[in-house]
């Protein structure tokens, strides 16, 4: 169950605005507690504030399907203060039937009764600790699933302009900390609410005047708790911002720890880390001083409301209107009365702190994919062909087309090489036939059938694709093969990688399809990767081919060797190759070179030689520092 969009407006939509002055004047200066200087380029923006009932709205409905389990919860809780009030109620009779009359005789049953009032309370306070973490746990992992399949749904452009490490952050620490504000925090601040009624109607049974004075104090602890958890809260949205940049930084510096060491970055790096470091450091210390000054200042309203029971319960036990079995027993109740009152302000600041994580989460959840998914056409397993018609394209937020009316074709069994400098709109061609992108205007088809048309997982069924980087992931030589037809059979693995001249290497592993190619394939060689990657691409048995620079990077040697197969993978499939190098792209039947904002010049490579164009300058730069590259210097004669 997916919840409802937020919709704040008219009267709404003035307090929100009016709350973020507030904060916002605040956070001014808390900020003065932040060392803010110079933190480096990772800076996370904060998510927009949020009213906490409408982070409830978000919230709430992933408890749908344990709320029974709540209310069991519940239950042992509401029993539990119960129990505390009996044993105080036991309390007061051993005193003045036992100790003050010198009577023996009620010893026995008021020991037992008190013995088994302790041990219900235990039971009590056992399954309904037991029960609420269930609950809370089971929260956590549907939140956390949603979220993580919610993002998945998202549209390459979130992920392009996001840290990594902050998606990261989100999806765990932040999670949890909902769970303590929508589960924990819910069920905490009924147990409290649930001890405060018994433990007051208790107090009222026992002495209503010295009851209406113990109350005295409960308006002090809202206004010293509303005070310091407005803060905290602040507090806690810098810190958690600056977790997701540390979380950001580490991911980013320990994948490309090669080019850091290589260019004695280490210092860079780990200044900028550490200036993220001590501003978390600063934010968490500040909510730590809150917290230091918050605890002790409940204690002693806690203490100033104890002497002024005791003060006028002396007063009462000295006229003779209360027994001294009375007067101990409220004030050990009383005790415990202000125990969910300090808990129920404690409860409050973690709501507010956790409150900012759940803003961090929902800014994610709010967000919708680009390319909706939606029921359509199923595209079989025909003959492939890729069409663009009039194609033109410019990336969210930017006015500047990347592609302007394209048109082009690759007919069954055809191959086509997609040419042009950098940032020409090469790879947004690939994006938008994985219709990871929508065009702007025009149709892209896909054997015979417009993309729009189409359900998104059968058209990503049809296309076998093999990037420039070859996208290996952590685990076994046999799990990357089939990570392209998950269910395929071993005899289906190994003849892929045979088709793709990766058996034999795979055979002399240590555990042959079994042995693990480390995280990014790091445990096998550029040429080994992308022949796995050449395998989990023929796996698929796919209609259409994208080729996205499959050789780039590769020495002469092993990109004869990784062409080989490719040229398999090609064979009755339409073939789109993005390649830069325009010697791969001479052998493809047509060529379409890209200029900015549209196509230049397209057809064979003779037709485009002899057309003296563009792609004639630069095939022939292109041969000319081949030529140079491959010259010997003579070598010199040593006297």
């Amino acid at each position: 169950m997916r919840p409802p969009a937020l919709h704040m407006k008219g009267v709404k939509v003035m307090k929100g605005l009016n709350r973020a002055r507030k904060n916002q004047t605040l956070k001014s200066k808390i900020d003065q507690f932040f060392a803010l200087k110079n933190t480096g380029g990772n800076i996370i923006r904060e998510a927009p504030p949020i009213p906490l009932k409408e982070i409830f709205r978000w919230f709430w409905p992933y408890t749908q399907n344990y709320r029974k389990w709540i209310v069991v919860g519940l239950i042992f809780i509401a029993l539990k203060p119960l129990t505390l009030s009996g044993t105080v109620w036991l309390l007061q009779i051993f005193i003045d039937n036992v100790l003050d009359a010198r009577n023996l005789g009620p010893l026995l049953w008021i020991v037992l009764l008190y013995f088994g009032l302790s041990l219900a309370g235990g039971i009590f306070s056992f399954a309904g600790t037991y029960v609420s973490n269930w609950v809370g746990q089971k929260f956590v992992l549907s939140l956390r699933k949603t979220l993580f399949e919610h993002l998945q749904s998202l549209s390459l452009h979130f992920f392009e302009g996001r840290k990594l490490g902050d998606i990261i952050a989100r999806l765990t620490g932040d999670i949890a900390s909902i769970e303590r504000l929508i589960v924990s925090g819910a069920t905490s601040a009924l147990s409290y609410f649930f001890q405060l009624i018994v433990f007051i109607g208790m107090l009222f049974f026992m002495e209503w005047r010295l009851a209406l004075i113990s109350l005295i104090v409960v308006p002090l602890f809202y206004m010293v708790t509303r005070y310091f958890s407005v803060r905290m809260k602040l507090a806690s949205r810098e810190r958690s911002r600056r977790m997701g940049a540390i979380n950001s930084l580490a991911e980013e510096g320990f994948s490309n720890i090669s080019l850091m060491q290589a260019f004695n970055q280490e210092d860079h790096e780990a200044s900028k880390f550490q200036n993220q470091n001590v501003a978390a450091y600063d934010a968490k210390m500040t909510k730590v001083r809150l917290k230091a000054t918050f605890s002790p200042t409940v204690s002693m309203i806690e203490t100033g409301g104890t002497l002024i029971v005791m003060v006028f319960g002396a007063i009462l036990l000295m006229q003779n209107e209360v027994t001294i079995g009375i007067l101990v027993a409220f004030l050990t109740l009383l005790r415990r009365l202000y125990s969910p009152v300090r808990g129920l302000s404690r409860l409050l600041n973690t709501i507010f702190s956790a409150s900012a994580s759940a803003e961090r989460v929902i800014e994610f959840m709010e967000q919708k994919p680009q390319v909706a998914e939606r029921d359509g056409e199923s595209l079989d397993n025909d003959e492939g062909s890729i069409e663009f018609r009039d194609v033109s394209f410019s990336y969210p937020g930017k006015k500047r087309h990347v592609l302007s009316d394209l048109s082009f074709k690759v007919n069954p069994g055809e191959t086509v090489a997609l040419v042009g400098a950098s940032g020409v709109g090469k790879s947004t061609v690939v994006k938008m036939l994985m219709r990871f992108y929508e065009p702007s205007h025009g149709e892209v088809h896909v054997n015979g059938h417009p993309l729009k048309n189409v359900d998104l997982q059968s058209l990503r069924n049809q296309i076998a694709v093999v990037f420039q980087e070859s996208l290996i992931f952590d685990g076994t030589v046999r799990e990357n093969i089939a990570y392209g037809k998950p269910d395929a059979t071993d005899e289906e693995i190994m003849e892929a990688a045979k088709k793709a001249d990766a058996h034999d290497f795979i055979s002399e592993l240590s555990e042959g399809y079994d042995t693990n190619v480390g995280q990014k394939g790091r445990n096998l060689s550029g040429g080994q990767q992308q022949r796995v990657a050449i395998a989990r691409a023929m796996i698929r048995k796919a209609s259409v081919v994208i080729l996205d620079e499959p050789a780039e990077g590769l020495d002469g040697a092993t990109e004869q060797r990784v062409m080989k197969p490719m040229q398999r993978l090609m064979e009755n499939t339409a073939t789109l190759m993005i390649t830069h190098n325009l010697r791969s792209a001479s052998n493809a039947d047509k060529i379409v070179y890209l200029k900015k904002e549209g196509i230049t010049e397209i057809g064979t490579h003779d037709e485009l030689m002899s057309q003296n164009g563009n792609y004639k300058k630069l095939y022939t730069a292109q041969q000319g520092k081949m030529d140079k590259d491959k010259t010997v210097l003579e070598p010199v004669a040593v006297r």
